[in-house]
């Protein structure tokens, strides 16, 4: 509780402040608005060491995960969704509804998990 009794009004003196209740709708709507512009940016960035996409593609592997992972090719990137059948220290494989992509590790920029993937039906 603050000690208001210095304060010359009654009104002041008494005043109850409602502490973060105030504040909750500027942070919950600034919130938002920071995911949604999340969103939008993307970055290819990588600041996965090799022992990081190493762990992550082998929970992906071990789960049977749906992936998908950016790759750097040449001037350009490269995003590739799949599962993977095999995994080694310098690449991993990657089955696509297109068939199977080999990928160098060192070539991976990002790797995220798919949610879910929509298959159409023949």
């Amino acid at each position: 509780m603050i000690d208001r009794s210095y304060l010359p009004f009654q009104s002041a003196r008494d005043y109850q402040d409602v502490n973060m209740q105030k504040w909750m709708g500027f942070f919950l709507s600034e919130h938002t608005s920071a995911l949604s512009d999340d969103d939008k940016q993307i970055s290819y960035l990588s600041d996965l060491s090799l022992n990081q996409k190493l762990m992550l593609l082998s929970q992906s592997y071990a789960n049977q995960l749906t992936i998908q992972v950016t790759r750097k090719q040449k001037n350009d990137y490269q995003n590739i969704i799949g599962t993977i059948p095999t995994l080694s220290t310098n690449e991993v494989i990657l089955k696509t509804n297109d068939g199977h992509i080999a990928i160098a590790l060192e070539d991976i920029m990002a790797i995220t998990l798919v949610e879910e993937v929509y298959h159409e039906s023949a």
